[in-house]
């Protein structure tokens, strides 16, 4: 592996231990894979594992805003291990995508007052897995 995908791996990671590291493996797994769908369709979000992770105000813990934004796993935490571990296979392309074409995703915290793009009918729901809702563009 080059550096510059080892750096995209362990951003990947990052992205899954700031967003999903209270949520279950597989929560985790469906984070990693709408990643994913974003960077093998690119549009505006990017072309890159880089600049879709990076976008603003695409994933609230690279916010500035966001408290998690100053979180750091530490070497030992169980759930940065497994997001390391999610993220290596899911960059791989290994295994199926849980979210059926998913690109976006948000929180139960969010139901009562869900992102426009949930209710604009420009996405459909693609399921639910842990406390995570995940949608894609509609057909």
């Amino acid at each position: 592996m080059n550096p510059q995908q080892m750096y995209e791996l362990v951003l990947l990671a990052l992205c899954l231990w700031r967003e999903a590291r209270g949520e279950t493996v597989a929560a985790k797994e469906a984070v990693a894979w709408c990643i994913r769908n974003r960077v093998t369709h690119p549009t505006w979000w990017g072309t890159d594992w880089c600049s879709v992770i990076l976008k603003p105000w695409q994933f609230s813990s690279f916010n500035a805003n966001d408290p998690n934004a100053v979180k750091w796993p530490r070497p030992n935490d169980a759930a940065w291990q497994s997001c390391l571990v999610i993220a290596n296979a899911v960059y791989a392309g290994e295994g199926q995508d849980p979210t059926h074409g998913a690109t976006h995703y948000f929180d139960d915290s969010l139901k009562d007052n869900p992102p426009k793009w949930a209710t604009d009918e420009s996405l459909e729901p693609a399921g639910k897995i842990g406390r995570l809702n995940f949608y894609r563009r509609a057909t």
